[in-house]
C-alpha cells in the first residue's frame, strides 16, 4: 500500500543543499569561524609558487596576498588606511563588518585590562 504525498525525495535535511557559501578549509588551517570568510575565497590557483595565502573578494574580485582575515574585514567595512576599500560591498555586509571590527577592538581592550589586573609582576 503506497501513496504519493507529493513530497520530494530530497526533503531530508542532511541531503538538502544550503544557500550559504561553502567554506573550504585546507589541511593546515584553523577553524574558519569569522563572518568575513563567507565573503571571500582562497585562491590556490593564484598561489602557485607562492607560500602566502591569496584571498579574493567575492564582490569586487580584488586579490589579497598575505593578508589576514581582519584586514579583509577592513576592506569590506571600507575602513580607511591599511587596505583598499571595497566599492561593491553591500551596505548590510559593510555594517556587519564594522560592528564586528568594533566588537573585536572592545574585546582586545578588555583582555588587556584583565591581563594588567592579574599580572603578578605589574609594578604599582
Amino acid at each position: 500500500m503506497s501513496s504519493h504525498d507529493g513530497s520530494t525525495p530530497s526533503s531530508d535535511p542532511s541531503t538538502a543543499q544550503s544557500s550559504q557559501p561553502s567554506i573550504s578549509m585546507s589541511s593546515g588551517s584553523r577553524g574558519r569561524t569569522d563572518l568575513a570568510w563567507g565573503h571571500c575565497r582562497e585562491a590556490p590557483e593564484l598561489s602557485v609558487g607562492c607560500k602566502k595565502t591569496k584571498l579574493v573578494c567575492l564582490y569586487c574580485a580584488k586579490v589579497f596576498v598575505g593578508y589576514d582575515i581582519n584586514q579583509f574585514k577592513q576592506h569590506l567595512a571600507k575602513v580607511k588606511g591599511e587596505v583598499e576599500q571595497c566599492r561593491k560591498c553591500p551596505p548590510d555586509v559593510r555594517h556587519q563588518m564594522l560592528l564586528n571590527l568594533k566588537g573585536n577592538a572592545e574585546t582586545k581592550k578588555k583582555v588587556k585590562e584583565m591581563q594588567a589586573d592579574f599580572n603578578p609582576f605589574n609594578a604599582q
